[in-house]
């Protein structure tokens, strides 16, 4: 039989063909960046949601292990009365905040209950309640995390401690103890780490927190601006 394709039918036969391959391959090709980008916008999303829940989660948190607080009834309220009993208090604070003195701080600021924050400073009361049937010994420890431009150098906590004050501050820059006035830091992380012997069923510590940056501090230059931290306070049962 006579073969009746010329070479230019040829040809168009050819770039047909290879046209058709190219297609194939934009479309494959189509479909993997389609799948690269849903990806993409879902991790972008889970990135999103986690930042999100982490400042809304805010930057003063107080918490029990919900298992202990089930086992040994320990309880956390910001009023005296115990209304509202939780396991986990979460403080709303200031987003930004200057170094101030110490004496700026108000002489009631363990007067009042829940979140009373001043203008450049944080203050808040809660109290911790045995519900239980049995005396309960426990520790406290107020952690710090996520700490840039060395903010801890400068940061000051005072506990009050059923109205018992104690204040808190990182050692010394040259080595030589405690900043005046003021108890170490129990580690590098923990501020402070103590404990309650001994709370009688129906027993109630209050607790006020308050945090400043010390201006009169050596350490409080210019490397703190634009620093953040996350404090958190820790009870756990000793058993």
């Amino acid at each position: 039989m006579e073969n009746n394709i010329t070479p230019g039918s040829e040809r168009r036969v050819k770039i047909l063909q290879r046209t058709a391959r190219e297609v194939k391959n934009h479309r494959v090709m189509v479909r993997l960046l389609s799948l690269v980008l849903s990806m993409l916008i879902f991790l972008l999303g889970t990135v999103y949601v986690v930042s999100i829940l982490y400042k809304r989660s805010g930057t003063l948190t107080i918490s029990i292990d919900k298992y202990e607080m089930t086992k040994y009834g320990l309880s956390l309220s910001e009023s005296r009365e115990m209304t509202h009993m939780t396991s986990h208090l979460n403080a709303r604070i200031a987003e930004k905040m200057t170094n101030i003195s110490e004496k700026s701080i108000a002489a009631n600021v363990d007067m009042i209950d829940g979140e009373h924050n001043g203008r450049d400073y944080i203050a808040y009361t809660f109290y911790l309640q045995n519900a239980g049937e049995y005396e309960v010994t426990y520790d406290y420890q107020v952690i710090m995390s996520n700490v840039t431009n060395g903010l801890d150098e400068a940061i000051r906590l005072r506990l009050y401690v059923d109205g018992e004050p104690s204040t808190y501050a990182k050692t010394r820059s040259d080595g030589l103890g405690a900043e005046p006035g003021t108890e170490e830091f129990y580690s590098e992380d923990v501020m402070v780490h103590k404990r309650i012997n001994n709370l009688a069923p129906g027993g109630v510590t209050k607790y006020t927190i308050v945090l400043w940056l010390e201006g009169n501090d050596p350490d409080c230059i210019d490397w703190l601006i634009g620093g953040t931290i996350k404090i958190e306070m820790q009870m756990s049962v000793v058993h």
